[in-house]
């Protein structure tokens, strides 16, 4: 049998830094259950500072940045996390191991394998967002709703989540 490295050393972060990183995230969702907790988790899973005054209903609501994007950028990072150790380990190793790569090869392999699919999101959650804020029919958008300015909640959630 294999020894556990020491806790607290590299070695044991690197080997478990799936579970930890998704234990904390878990302790932040789960702060979404409790009134007393409420307020500080949905710093880290919504999007905040909201410059629109909402008397109108017919209004989008805009927003700007802020210190709490740091939050919601730690928060969603350690998703990106948790979801890319998930998927080396349940997807792209077992491909692996059928297809009989050498080292090198499984090295390259699992590299590209691994990152395709932040790309693939990237570029389909760019779409979804050009489509539904109307950017494509007027391409000058891109330039106007740059992150320090006021803009809409998903181009935001998007500048957030490409960072």
């Amino acid at each position: 049998t294999e020894k556990d490295p020491p806790i607290f050393s590299q070695e044991y972060f690197l080997q478990n830094q799936a579970d930890l990183v998704s234990s904390a995230c878990l302790i932040i969702m789960s702060g979404l259950l409790f009134n007393s907790t409420r307020a500080l988790s949905m710093k880290f899973c919504m999007v905040q500072h909201n410059t629109t005054n909402l008397t109108d209903p017919d209004t989008k609501p805009l927003y700007s940045v802020g210190r709490a994007d740091v939050c919601m950028v730690l928060f969603y990072s350690l998703m990106c996390i948790a979801v890319h150790a998930v998927e080396n380990e349940y997807f792209w190793e077992k491909i692996g191991r059928r297809l009989h790569l050498s080292k090198t090869r499984m090295s390259d392999f699992m590299a590209q394998g691994s990152t395709m699919p932040f790309h693939l999101a990237i570029v389909i959650g760019a779409g979804y967002v050009f489509v539904q804020e109307n950017v494509l029919l007027n391409i000058g958008n891109i330039w106007e709703l740059t992150p320090t300015d006021e803009m809409p909640m998903l181009i935001k959630f998007y500048w957030l989540l490409v960072i």
